[in-house]
């Protein structure tokens, strides 16, 4: 968002780009091509090509400093291609209908709250959704089993030991085949279900 000048990973950056529509007041708190005040989304991505065509150290400007003395105009720089031009009327056509007020502070809203105030766990479950659930944890942190039998068990559900196939994801020395039979790669599944040797065992 325009309004908090931090450093953040650009994963982060897309999802509360994806997360926080902007009301447009006086426009001097709401970035004028990253933050979503027009069209729902933000412009760098509803005119990707005509965002292109502007010059990098432009396209932080807020809403207030693009619109004044149209700013934006100005701010394209290069050749102009035919989705560049169309691009440029269309946006036209849209800030022709948007008039700043100057008394007005601009408002931001959280989507994934019916307040739209921000709240971290509305964040974390939004960040979350879709993801693949372990629901039955029940099943290991309340069994009557020791601690340690209990955190291994948890590492294998969440695919979390250091077996030969996390290892070669990771580009770290490991066995080409499972050390205890020597006839497969090596995978938690492998240890725990199939390998003859800790079957027999």
């Amino acid at each position: 968002m325009g309004f908090f000048p931090i450093q953040a990973q650009p994963q982060v950056h897309a999802f509360f780009a994806l997360a926080v529509e902007s009301a447009v007041g006086n426009g001097k708190n709401t970035q004028f091509w990253t933050d979503s005040w027009l069209l729902g989304q933000s412009l760098k991505h509803a005119m990707p090509h005509l965002f292109g065509a502007i010059a990098t150290r432009a396209r932080k400007r807020t809403v207030y400093a693009a619109i004044t003395g149209g700013q934006w105009i100005s701010d394209i720089k290069g050749a102009l291609s035919l989705q560049v031009l169309i691009e440029y009327l269309q946006l036209w056509e849209l800030l022709s209908n948007v008039e700043l007020q100057p008394e007005l502070e601009d408002g931001h809203v959280w989507k994934f709250t019916n307040s739209g105030v921000y709240s971290t766990k509305s964040a974390y479950e939004a960040l979350f959704i879709g993801a693949i659930q372990f629901d039955p944890w029940e099943r290991i942190w309340k069994s009557w089993a020791p601690g340690k039998c209990k955190f291994f068990l948890w590492l294998v559900a969440h695919n979390r030991c250091w077996t030969a196939d996390r290892l070669a994801k990771r580009g770290l020395n490991h066995p080409p085949k499972c050390p205890l039979c020597d006839q497969v790669d090596e995978t938690i599944d492998h240890l725990l279900v199939s390998c003859v040797f800790t079957r027999q065992f």
